[in-house]
Formats: structure tokens, C-alpha cells, sequence
């Protein structure tokens, strides 16, 4: 958060893998929510920023060199009235809280997968699973 001003950085969605982390920030001013995200990296008992970009997205950022793995994040904006996403992504299926109209969603310790990604099937509005629409 170094580096923002204190009124525009807030932090939305956090997910931790040991040392690692990722981190969706809202950094715009308090009429206009601007999302900003990227991996941390715990160093000397303080997190450290890695790799980041604006907007949703999904993406892979490369964690650990030595072992050419890193972590998928899928992260971005909820449809109003939301309050859980559904994810897909090699056959798996994963549900994840919306938080202050948040989604983040993390794969931990894998390889490039290329082309690839985790695609939001929907989200839960009013305790019924809508389908996403597709952008």
C-alpha cells in the first residue's frame, strides 16, 4: 500500500499461501472504486509488493523461480446483490465469498498454465446461482 494515499488504498480481498499473498486493493476515491491487485511476499515480518496490474482479471505471476510455479488469481467486481462467485477451472468448481462487492479467487503453486484460465460460472444474487455474463 506504500505509495498510495491513505484515503484512496483500502484493502478488499486478501488470500495467503505461507509467505505468499495476493491482494485486491481499491484505490480510487470514495465515489469511484478503482481496483488495483497483485502478489505479496512476506520479508522480514513485513509484506512486500510483487507483480501488480489495475482492473479485473485473470491472470498467472510467477512465485517461486526455482520451482517455476506461481499462483492464478481470478479477481474482479460482482454483479450488485451478489454475495458468493462460482469458478471453474480444469474440470474443478469453486465457490468464494463477495466481500464490499469483491470476488478473489486463488490457485496456490502451480505452473504457467498457458491459455488455460478459471472462468466465472456465476454468482449467488438473492440465494439463486445467476450465470455470469460472459464480457
Amino acid at each position: 500500500m506504500q505509495g498510495f494515499p491513505v484515503a484512496h488504498c483500502r484493502v478488499l480481498a486478501v488470500d495467503l499461501s505461507g509467505e505468499d499473498g495476493f491482494a485486491v486493493l481499491d484505490t480510487g476515491p470514495e465515489d469511484y472504486r478503482y481496483l488495483y491487485a497483485g502478489t505479496v511476499k512476506c520479508v522480514d515480518g513485513g509484506w512486500v509488493g510483487g507483480s501488480d496490474g489495475n482492473g479485473g482479471t485473470v491472470g498467472w505471476t510467477l512465485t517461486d523461480r526455482e520451482r517455476e510455479v506461481g499462483v492464478v488469481a481470478l479477481w474482479d467486481e460482482a454483479p450488485p446483490g451478489a454475495d458468493a462467485v462460482r469458478v471453474v477451472w480444469r474440470g474443478e468448481v469453486r465457490e468464494a465469498p463477495v466481500r464490499d462487492g469483491v470476488y478473489l479467487v486463488t490457485w496456490w503453486r502451480e505452473p504457467d498454465p498457458k491459455d488455460a484460465r478459471p472462468r466465472v460460472a456465476s454468482f449467488r444474487i438473492g440465494g439463486r446461482w445467476v450465470p455470469a455474463v460472459r464480457r
